[in-house]
């Protein structure tokens, strides 16, 4: 791992980017047959070029994708999509495009990546394909660091490939092209494999036969619902039965300095309802409106919540200590904690909140800050879910349960999994059930297995998610286009 990424897992852990020396401006175009060798065609010495937008074929079929690597969907590039494994990140770097001179691809999508071991399968292709593959370094210095391969339908098409020598200097957009043929599936399969560093890749684009590809259901635009019916066992805060006090967007508060969240309450808000509140912290040198936009390492809002509580739930996404990559939760002498308390105390008065059910959630350095008022607040909180969690924030007191919730993937390259399950082992004896060593996949599954964990007080469950995949909130088993990380730890909480 680089060390400005190491840097990021000490100060702010980022959500959840060559051996080939390139003339400025020129494409190497290799012909690859499914399951066989690269066949180096004309290697050509124009300036790269790009497809162009959707180009239908014979049959009126678009036969054109184009994906905006760990981003959302940027001019006619869709959101990332057709992926397993990897984690995401953004930078706000100005990258020099002017290697890629004919049909160039938005340059906003060399600002966000996906790396780590990763694939993407893109179905419903058919007969012979053209992948063009983006990149631009934009975290490491030299050439030299990140030396990496990529295969496509089981051929290597790019060995010990360094992004920064291809470009020939950091944010320098380059585009390798390749040809392929569909496999007996239908399939066009892109693997990059980690190396001396993580791959990375910025976009990718598909053309040739296919039929219409099918994309990744829209994220639903929740409906106004009544307010669920209020639990016989609800504990009203003080701020139900008054007007709200409080209102959706950025709201301050004063702890140890100036302090800020954003909250987003139901559309339908009533006030004489004890509602479910969720605090989502963001991951290192993410931000509050990520968490909210569901951008960044969250692909929908609040880690994919929002959708599922279909205006149930007060969400709160606050904002942590720092700047640029230091952002995030260090919790110094507990102050992180104390910013927590402040931010439920303006909300309990504020508005009609169910004290006796409220959460945390976060990723990375997010599930790190979760676990730190899983230990110093279990009187607060009824429950955590983690995903790819550390003890970075600290651990003050924890000798009380509380329901607990993780995920974390088997090759995460931020965070290794024995983090997750040092976290997951704490509240295993302090919550009292059952020790155990619970099954995980087997790597290059591209599956996910969850256990709860039997003993112990039904009020204090303990659930565990390890998946066959890298440092990422929003895991995907092979062949899945969504997520079942959410809809696994929505079901965890909305059980109390």
């Amino acid at each position: 791992m680089e060390a400005t990424r190491l840097l990021k897992v000490f100060a702010g852990l980022t959500f959840l980017a060559g051996g080939l020396t390139a003339c400025s401006g020129s494409t190497s175009t290799v012909t690859v047959s499914p399951g066989g060798s690269a066949t180096p065609a004309a290697v050509q010495s124009s300036t790269t070029a790009a497809p162009s937008a959707a180009v239908p074929d014979a049959g009126g079929q678009a036969s054109l994708v184009s994906i905006n690597a760990g981003g959302p969907q940027t001019g006619a590039f869709a959101a990332d999509q057709f992926f397993t494994g990897g984690a995401t990140y953004g930078n706000s770097a100005t990258i020099d495009m002017s290697q890629i001179t004919s049909n160039p691809p938005p340059a906003a999508i060399f600002n966000t990546e996906r790396y780590g071991a990763m694939t993407y399968t893109i179905p419903d292709r058919s007969g012979a394909q053209t992948v063009t593959l983006y990149f631009a370094e934009t975290i490491l210095s030299s050439q030299g660091q990140r030396l990496f391969d990529v295969t496509i339908n089981g051929t290597t098409v790019l060995s010990k490939f360094d992004i920064y020598a291809g470009a020939g200097g950091p944010n320098r957009a380059i585009a390798k092209t390749f040809t392929t043929t569909a496999d007996s599936s239908g399939l066009v399969v892109i693997k990059f494999i980690s190396g001396t560093e993580n791959p990375k890749i910025n976009g990718i684009t598909v053309s040739g036969g296919g039929t219409t590809v099918t994309p990744p259901p829209p994220t639903p635009t929740p409906t106004p619902a009544p307010p669920p019916t209020t639990s016989a066992d609800a504990k009203p805060s003080a701020g139900c039965g008054k007007s709200p006090a409080l209102a959706n967007g950025s709201i301050t508060v004063e702890s140890n300095g100036t302090r800020s969240y954003i909250l987003r309450a139901p559309d339908n808000y009533d006030s004489k309802h004890p509602y479910r509140l969720v605090i989502a912290y963001h991951w290192g040198s993410g931000t509050a409106q990520q968490v909210i936009d569901g951008t960044g390492a969250s692909e929908s809002p609040f880690y994919g919540l929002w959708d599922l509580a279909n205006n149930s739930t007060i969400f709160v996404a606050p904002v942590g200590l720092g700047s640029g990559q230091a952002t995030g939760w260090p919790n110094t002498n507990g102050e992180d904690v104390a910013f927590t308390d402040v931010m439920l105390a303006q909300l309990e008065a504020g508005l009609c909140i169910d004290t006796g059910r409220i959460f945390a959630t976060g990723f990375s350095f997010g599930a790190a800050m979760s676990y730190a008022v899983a230990c110093a607040r279990p009187n607060v909180f009824r429950g955590v879910a983690l995903y790819s969690g550390s003890p970075l924030s600290g651990c003050d007191g924890g000798t009380k349960p509380i329901a607990f919730y993780a995920s974390h993937g088997l090759g995460d390259s931020v965070l290794d999994i024995s983090n997750g399950r040092s976290l997951r082992d704490h509240f295993v004896q302090v919550n009292g059930v059952t020790p155990q060593n619970p099954p995980e996949p087997a790597v290059g599954s591209g599956t996910h297995i969850c256990t709860t964990y039997k003993g112990g007080s039904p009020q204090y469950p303990v659930e565990w998610c390890a998946f066959d995949g890298d440092h990422t909130p929003n895991p995907h088993d092979t062949g899945q286009i969504t997520s079942w990380n959410p809809p696994q730890a929505w079901a965890f909480i909305t059980q109390f």
